[in-house]
């Protein structure tokens, strides 16, 4: 489907983007007002524009800026359509490499928690907010309740999807539920259960869809090779010396290597060559533990560059992590999700959130 297609379902009134302008909200020169939402770069992180551009019918503000973002993700079908969950305003999509958002329609959704799209029809998608799993087929303009968790102090926090066959959806829950749906996400089983620990992350293997990997807030990683129904638990093999390697933030997996994996945690950031079953430190600027990393990127085109984002800096390598260069936000808010475009590795994405109070 391309992106004219997509417009005509969302009705996007495309003229009054043109006329607020691409290159509208500032630079990390020193913005003004909120600085939030998403920023990009085009040349690998050195400048950044706040992409603040936000459309509600004919009124554009810059109301974007304001967002408190809690993933990105983009289209796997059209780079230049990304979506963005946000902790307060439900889920905001941009049809134009970030430079406009715009908001979804979903009825009593405001905080999002995972967002996935159909690799194989841009117009199905998922949204898990609080104890619900959400679901459109027609790019946005129709959303249904696809599934409801009880009990109400339960939330879904992450959402994945089998990228070769995409009628498969996994979901975790912070109640340490794993759930699978096999039929397009109409009807969802428990495949697993990890007693009380948070989900915390959901991958599926770029190389063998069939392996995927769940990290968890304390009880490490659990991986099924064969869709969920067999698994194995990666926790003994962190020892002692990497023990909050259990404590997992974000997985990510190589997309050129395969059984290559990082784990970013309390420690740090890790890495596997073989499929989680021995461990290495990669050497940060700061001392394990100390600095809280919330997102990790690498770049498809080159897997030896890489990019992490903690609550003041982003730090990038050029040589899998052996060294780092810093780089100081250009927000005043903290890094809490990156991309980086698949075709044109110069272009990355930021998405902010509020900075911790201590």
């Amino acid at each position: 489907m391309t992106l004219n297609t997509f417009s005509k379902y969302l009705l996007v009134p495309l003229a009054a983007v043109a006329l607020f302008g691409a290159g509208c909200g500032g630079t990390s020169s020193g913005p003004t007002g909120p600085d939030g939402g998403v920023w990009k770069s085009t040349d690998k992180g050195t400048a950044w524009v706040n992409k603040r551009a936000l459309v509600q019918g004919a009124k554009i503000s810059a109301g974007a800026a304001s967002f408190n973002i809690t993933s990105l993700v983009m289209d796997p079908q059209d780079r230049n359509t990304l979506y963005a969950a946000t902790a307060e305003n439900g889920l905001a999509y941009s049809l134009d490499g970030g430079d406009s958002w715009q908001l979804m329609k979903i009825a009593n959704v405001t905080k999002v928690n995972a967002v996935v799209v159909n690799p194989k029809d841009k117009c199905t998608i998922f949204v898990a907010s609080a104890n619900k799993i959400y679901r459109t087929e027609n790019c946005g303009r129709d959303w249904k309740e696809v599934y409801f968790e009880p009990r109400s102090d339960v939330s879904f926090t992450r959402l994945a999807l089998d990228w070769f066959n995409p009628i498969v959806i996994y979901a975790g829950t912070s109640d340490g539920d794993i759930l699978r749906s096999q039929d397009g996400g109409a009807y969802y089983e428990k495949i697993k259960r990890i007693d009380g620990v948070p989900i915390t992350s959901i991958v599926v293997d770029p190389h063998d869809s069939r392996a995927v990997y769940f990290g968890t807030r304390t009880d490490g990683i659990w991986k099924t090779a064969d869709g969920g129904m067999t698994w194995t638990q990666i926790k003994k093999q962190f020892g002692d010396d990497l023990a909050d390697g259990r404590r997992v933030t974000q997985l990510v997996l190589d997309p050129v290597e395969a059984n290559v994996i990082y784990n970013v945690c309390k420690y740090g950031i890790l890495k596997s060559t073989d499929a989680g079953e021995t461990w290495q430190a990669l050497n940060l600027t700061s001392p394990p533990g100390t600095v809280q990393i919330n997102s990790l990127a690498i770049d498809p085109k080159n897997n030896k560059n890489l990019i992490y984002t903690g609550v003041r800096t982003l730090q990038f390598t050029t040589d899998g992590g052996a060294s780092w260069a810093p780089k100081k936000l250009p927000t005043t808010q903290a890094g809490s999700a990156l991309l980086i475009d698949p075709q044109d590795s110069g272009v990355i994405y930021l998405g902010t959130t509020p900075p911790p109070s201590n």
